[in-house]
């Protein structure tokens, strides 16, 4: 397998933490009570706290890769602000803790990501495989997260 593969594989395993919350979400929902045999207590809160907190850390690490790549072209400084402010904004949500609106502010954060990376792809600066990834894995993350947010009503 070679390296792309290797992060495009591991790019979409991190996406089990959040497809686990939904199903969490779900819990109540589609009553799996009898499917699974178990009761999940606070199912609710769980699904937020596990899809706001996952969500809290990869934004921060989306915001590590728009360093690195304001590292590697020192004429774009706009990117080490930007990506601090991502950070903030991910470490501010954590204020709302397993709610709603933490995990809007965490959606939102994936957003601002995407638009930075999508103004880094048109500047040359990260290559084509890599913003077509972001773009797919944003937006399977994105509808994950909404439907979380749905089942959570």
């Amino acid at each position: 397998m070679n390296q792309i593969n290797k992060v495009k594989t591991l790019t979409f395993l991190g996406t089990i933490p959040f497809l686990i919350a939904l199903l969490i979400a779900c819990y109540d929902h589609f009553n799996l009570v009898e499917t699974f045999g178990f009761e999940v207590k606070f199912a609710r809160f769980k699904s937020y706290m596990l899809a706001h907190t996952y969500g809290a850390v990869i934004v921060g690490f989306l915001a590590g890769i728009q360093w690195g790549v304001a590292l590697n072209q020192i004429q774009h400084k706009g990117y080490f602000i930007l990506s601090n402010l991502l950070t903030l904004l991910a470490w501010f949500s954590l204020f709302t803790f397993a709610s709603f609106n933490g995990v809007m502010m965490v959606a939102v954060a994936i957003i601002l990501a995407w638009v930075i990376d999508k103004n880094a792809y048109r500047s040359g600066l990260i290559p084509e495989w890599f913003w077509l990834l972001r773009t797919n894995i944003s937006t399977l993350v994105l509808v994950i997260l909404f439907l979380l947010l749905y089942f959570n009503r």
